[in-house]
């Protein structure tokens, strides 16, 4: 949570060791503030900010919350998803990730987990060396997300 902002609003990648070192304090929600172009009626597009609410607490969520939730960070183990709505009864995610987009950040040498393997989930992969090439992989991030939103929860937006 420390760097989502910088991540998925500034396109950058900050690890949270860095913004630890700035004294930046750990919230439980970021709100985020997305310029995106949309399409009007006749072909022509709008310039519109979309907020993102980025939460580190979802079983604080209400139930009729969970039908704006558009995406979810995969870590790796299934007990990430304990309490979550659609959580089979053998604990597995899959149906979660049929209703809400799913990511992985990983660095490109870094072994998969393997239930990030066997999920339906986008794998981001950054370099430690190349850091010119962060701002394609959350670019990525945004326009699988859009795809997401467009087709599967047009009620969303």
């Amino acid at each position: 949570m420390l760097n989502a902002k910088d991540l998925l609003q500034d396109l950058k990648f900050v690890t949270s060791e860095e913004k630890k070192k700035q004294g930046i304090q750990r919230d439980n929600e970021v709100l985020l503030q997305r310029r995106r172009e949309q399409l009007q009626p006749g072909g022509s597009t709008l310039s519109v900010t979309v907020p993102y609410r980025v939460i580190d607490q979802p079983l604080k969520l209400a139930p009729q919350d969970w039908d704006r939730v558009v995406a979810v960070f995969v870590q790796g183990p299934a007990w990430q998803f304990k309490g979550w709505p659609w959580l089979l009864p053998d604990g597995s995610p899959v149906d979660i990730f049929a209703k809400i987009r799913a990511f992985h950040l990983k660095y490109d040498e870094a072994r998969m987990d393997p239930n990030v393997q066997k999920w339906d989930v986008t794998v981001l992969e950054l370099s430690h060396h190349k850091r010119h090439l962060d701002r394609p992989v959350f670019l990525r991030f945004w326009e699988t997300l859009d795809r997401y939103i467009t087709t599967a929860q047009s009620t969303v937006m």
